[in-house]
């Protein structure tokens, strides 16, 4: 009987421990940091504030400087120069690094989000736009406007190491990734690439409306969004058989697309429409359309999805519009130009911003 008890108290103790480790793994491994890394990020703030703040970062064109946005505060709280025109940014999975497309300087800068410094300038190909990382932080994808390759890059070593290329006259531009699937979006040639990352190569080509712009992939990456410039169309294709599964009327010179999480509504900007268009994506219809937005260019959402906020590439100013009523609630000076807009903030912290 004594050796029975203490082996059911055995085993109590090896469940404990090993529900207990299980859920210490999943905290730690949705901000993928170490609890040394997570204890340092707690005391040091740094000039970039703790990493728990709730940012977005805007590339503005003209200034040559990345913006940061607090969201609590709704106001510009820091700034950081890099290369020259820069377009797109994307973070790694830490939010430690984030990484910058210098359109007219051709290169990527590589930050410090901690010290809100540059520590690198890689030469890429001419005028660079979209990037993405590999689910691994390890390789950087990106996409140069003027040549027909994609950039492959070591994010350790700071090089290019490879690239891709998509054929003779192609013209890649935005990137969306899903797994180890890379889209490529062509504007010249009404096309989307599909690369595979474990071979670095493409797989194959989808023709598209004309002028495919920023591409974005489904949660479940079964569906691949396309908004379609000069038709004013979103074009929705199942990844697996590539074929096109809906088209949406949207905006004119659709841009740039978020989708809610359940899928239920997608939002949409007309860089040349000056507006931005909610999408009833299963009735396959517009439920609003938000105007007067000067240069209406990229969205983000914020972590609740309450809001979402459009970069005015034509009045120097982020637009800030509730969800719910569809309507702009401000407009926040960011800088001359601005391009993309990326949410920072680690998976599983930030709360109701």
């Amino acid at each position: 009987m004594q050796i029975g008890r203490a082996s059911n108290m055995g085993r109590k103790w090896l469940i404990y421990w090993s529900v207990l480790a299980l859920f210490s793994a999943i905290l730690t491994s949705c901000a993928l940091e170490t609890k040394e890394e997570a204890e340092k990020r707690l005391r040091d703030t740094g000039s970039a504030g703790k990493l728990t703040s709730v940012q977005f970062y805007v590339p503005v064109e003209n200034e040559n400087k990345v913006a940061i946005v607090d969201i609590a505060d709704a106001s510009v709280v820091g700034e950081i120069e890099v290369g020259e025109g820069p377009m797109n940014t994307v973070f790694s999975s830490t939010m430690r690094q984030a990484y910058v497309t210098n359109h007219l300087s051709s290169t990527v800068s590589f930050i410090d989000t901690m010290n809100l410094k540059q520590t690198a300038e890689v030469e890429v190909g001419p005028m660079p736009h979209g990037l993405v990382l590999s689910p691994d932080n390890k390789t950087l994808y990106v996409a140069t406007v003027a040549d027909q390759y994609l950039y492959v890059l070591d994010t350790q070593k700071a090089e290019v190491t490879q690239t891709i290329d998509m054929g003779e006259g192609a013209k890649t531009n935005y990137i969306a990734s899903y797994g180890k699937t890379i889209y490529v979006s062509d504007h010249e040639n009404d096309k989307v690439y599909i690369v595979d990352m474990t071979t670095n190569s493409l797989e194959r080509t989808l023709s598209t409306g004309s002028l495919p712009r920023a591409v974005k992939v489904s949660g479940d990456g079964s569906k691949l969004f396309v908004p379609t410039a000069n038709d004013g169309n979103l074009e929705i294709y199942d990844t697996a058989t590539g074929e096109l599964l809906q088209v949406i009327a949207a905006v004119e010179g659709a841009t740039d697309i978020v989708i809610t999480e359940d899928e239920s509504v997608a939002v949409i900007s007309g860089v040349e429409g000056n507006a931005i268009a909610f999408l009833d994506l299963k009735e396959g219809q517009a439920l609003a359309i938000i105007e007067d937005l000067p240069g209406a260019k990229h969205l983000a959402f914020n972590r609740l999805e309450s809001r979402v906020y459009v970069t005015l590439s034509e009045s120097d100013e982020v637009a800030v519009i509730d969800m719910e009523s569809r309507k702009v609630e401000y407009k926040l000076e960011v800088g001359v130009r601005p391009h993309g807009i990326q949410l920072k903030a680690l998976p599983g912290i930030g709360g109701s911003c």
